[in-house]
């Protein structure tokens, strides 16, 4: 399973009070503070540092913004 297959999978097995935290985080350019609260969520069982972070990666690409054009 590559990292981004994983961070997928394990984006779709929390809750939505979770992801829209981490949204939060990851579009204020905070990825470690969404780190920090993937970890200490209580999921279980309880992701991984390199986990947490393919995460926030693979929503750090979702929520960017397309580049600008003028």
């Amino acid at each position: 399973m590559t990292d981004d297959t994983a961070a997928r999978a394990l984006w779709a097995q929390m809750p939505l009070d979770l992801q829209f935290e981490v949204d939060q985080l990851v579009s204020a350019n905070k990825p470690a503070a969404a780190l920090k609260v993937i970890r200490k969520w209580g999921l279980d069982p309880k992701p991984g540092i390199a986990e947490s972070r393919a995460v926030t990666d693979y929503r750090k690409s979702v929520l960017k913004p397309p580049p600008r054009f003028t």
